[in-house]
């Protein structure tokens, strides 16, 4: 039930924030990589939920054709989908 609720009303931007703040805050980061962060905080604070899927397709092949993979490098990869999984978690466990 608490997944079709976040699915309706999103994610608090704040939570969403805070989940990738110590991502950020780990590297030095390029202006395209932290707008591509923020499309995914943005898209958690209106859907609640993402999927892995949809970090390869519109919006955010708009801030690059390769998506995802064109915006970080392998390891960051890994861990961008990482943290996408724990909220994803979090929020179907409440």
């Amino acid at each position: 039930m608490d997944k079709f609720i976040k699915s309706i009303i999103g994610l608090d931007v704040n939570s969403a924030k805070s989940a990738f703040s110590e991502f950020l805050s780990n590297n030095s980061y390029t202006a395209q990589q932290v707008h591509f962060i923020n499309k995914i905080i943005d898209y958690l604070s209106v859907n609640g939920l993402i999927e892995n899927k949809i970090l390869f397709e519109a919006p955010f092949t708009h801030v690059n054709d390769q998506d995802l993979t064109g915006v970080f490098p392998d390891g960051q990869v890994g861990k961008v989908i990482s943290l996408i999984g724990e909220i994803n978690s979090n929020v179907t466990a409440k």
